[in-house]
């Protein structure tokens, strides 16, 4: 389909694009060090009366007009108190509970609630103490820095957070330009676009979507009941994005085509292995694709990688003949 659409090339060259200033604030440094803290923290078991940062782990049950709601039950369930992770004034009710300790208390859902159903109704709350943690923070120090392996003072560790983030700034930096070069092209380019290849990338997108919130451990038919919409309304509000995307993916082969930009079989390859060493797949001592590559299809991930070379090819060609300022 793709090589039977006639896409007429605006320029491509000498395209502007204007760089931002790019600078890490001493509060990122802190944050980042801060979650460095928190990752090292010793956690002891009390027996006191829980309070705002202590860690515990409840039972709990969740009812609505005398009904348990769908997911209102939980055990062992962990959390730190005062991170906001559950309903507003929920965690607030359980500071001074003891281990054992069982309490039962009602908290108005707000209206804006994500979830409609239970969205300002009143919940009747069943809670059961069963752990208190104190969570112990090492001081932030030299010594701190000194046991991350790496860091001789606090001073080295800062440094080097600040080059980190400095480094992710810069890459997200790179793409946003990348994005406004190709998509200045595509405003001065004129293509038809068939409206099979906007369906498909819209399931490209409802798939990628899906992976997303998996990944948070929420269910795709389970959002779209919370939200009370369905696959094909979303589609439609990304119906428009998903036409960019289609545009952008035809100028980029289009200059490539142009361009005659074809990975070599060694690059391919060489990205290939790169890949497949991630996933634990043998590469053989001599080089070359391994013959067997576990449950990826190989032919396909060939495909695939040469397109994310010549993608790559095509942006630096952009970014290599842009007025960058």
């Amino acid at each position: 389909m793709t090589n039977e659409i006639k896409v007429e090339l605006g320029n491509y060259k000498g395209l502007e694009a204007k760089k931002q200033e790019l600078k890490v604030e001493d509060k990122e440094i802190i944050n980042a060090l801060d979650y460095l803290q928190k990752s090292r923290a010793k956690i002891i078991t009390i027996n006191k009366p829980a309070q705002e940062s202590n860690r515990v782990e409840i039972d709990f049950e969740t009812r609505l007009a005398g009904v348990q709601i769908e997911n209102g039950v939980s055990k062992n369930h962990p959390l730190i108190i005062g991170e906001g992770r559950f309903l507003p004034g929920f965690e607030k009710e359980l500071e001074g509970m003891k281990a054992s300790e069982e309490k039962e208390f009602l908290l108005k859902v707000p209206e804006d609630w994500g979830n409609k159903n239970i969205a300002g109704k009143n919940l009747n709350f069943k809670v059961k103490m069963n752990l208190v943690q104190e969570r112990q923070l090492p001081e932030i120090n030299d010594e701190f820095a000194k046991s991350l392996g790496k860091f001789d003072s606090l001073k080295a560790l800062r440094k080097n957070i600040e080059q980190g983030l400095m480094q992710e700034k810069e890459i997200v930096e790179k793409q946003r330009i990348r994005i406004e070069l190709i998509e200045e092209v595509v405003e001065k380019s004129k293509m038809e676009v068939p409206d099979e290849l906007v369906e498909k990338e819209l399931e490209n997108m409802v798939n990628e979507f899906k992976m997303n919130i998996n990944q948070f451990g929420i269910d795709f038919e389970t959002y779209l009941t919370q939200i009370k919409a369905t696959a094909d309304e979303l589609k439609k509000g990304w119906k428009e994005q998903a036409e960019k995307r289609v545009k952008i993916g035809l100028c980029i082969k289009a200059i490539a085509d142009k361009e005659k930009i074809i990975p070599s079989t060694q690059e391919i390859e060489e990205r290939m292995n790169q890949e497949l060493t991630r996933y634990n797949v043998k590469v053989p001592p001599s080089g070359g694709i391994p013959p067997e590559g576990g449950n990826i299809d190989l032919v396909v991930f060939k495909e695939y990688t040469e397109n994310i070379l010549i993608n790559e090819k095509v942006f630096e060609l952009l970014e290599r003949e842009a007025k960058i300022i």
